[in-house]
C-alpha cells in the first residue's frame, strides 16, 4: 500500500512534531523555573551575582539547544560574575547528558548551596519542586490530548 520511503516520511513527520512539543514544554518549564527562583528566593543578594547565576538550558543528545539567563536588577555591582558562572556550570552539566532531552536549571554561584543549607533560605529548591510538578501536570495534559486523537 505504501512504500518504505512513504512510511519513513510519516515517521519522520511525527517524530519532528513530538520533538517540537517536547522542546516547547521544556522551554516553558525553564522559564517557570527562572521566574520562581528569582521571585521566591528569600535571601539578600548583596552583589547581584546569585540572582544573575540563575538560568536554564535545554539539552538534546549532549548539545545545548537553548540557554536563558537574566542579569540581576541590582545597581552598581558586577553581576556578570554570576552569569559567567552559570554558563560555565551548564556547559559542564550538559556534557554529562549525551543522550535524550534534558532541562537543566541552575543557581550557579558556588555558595548557593550554603545559603540554602546553612542559612535555611531558598535559592532554587522551591523553583525546582514547582517546576517538576508543573512539568508533570503539563505532560499529563499533553498526553491526554494525544490519546484522544
Amino acid at each position: 500500500m505504501w512504500s518504505d520511503r512513504e512510511v519513513g516520511r510519516w515517521f519522520d513527520y511525527y517524530v519532528d512534531r513530538a520533538e517540537e512539543r517536547i522542546y516547547k514544554l521544556l522551554q516553558r518549564a525553564g522559564e517557570e523555573f527562572m521566574k520562581i527562583a528569582r521571585k521566591k528566593g528569600n535571601y539578600q543578594d548583596h552583589t547581584g551575582n546569585l540572582r544573575s547565576s540563575i538560568g536554564y538550558v535545554i539539552v538534546k543528545d549532549g548539545d545545548i539547544l537553548t540557554e536563558s539567563y537574566k542579569l540581576s536588577d541590582k545597581k552598581g555591582s558586577d553581576k556578570h560574575t554570576g552569569l559567567r558562572e552559570a554558563k560555565r556550570l551548564v556547559s559542564e552539566l550538559a556534557s554529562v547528558y549525551p543522550d535524550g532531552w534534558v532541562l537543566i536549571g541552575v543557581a550557579a554561584m558556588p555558595y548557593a548551596v550554603y545559603v540554602e543549607a546553612i542559612d535555611n533560605l531558598d535559592v532554587a529548591s522551591v523553583a525546582t519542586e514547582h517546576t517538576e510538578v508543573w512539568i508533570k501536570k503539563q505532560s499529563k495534559v499533553l498526553f491526554d490530548k494525544l490519546a484522544e486523537k
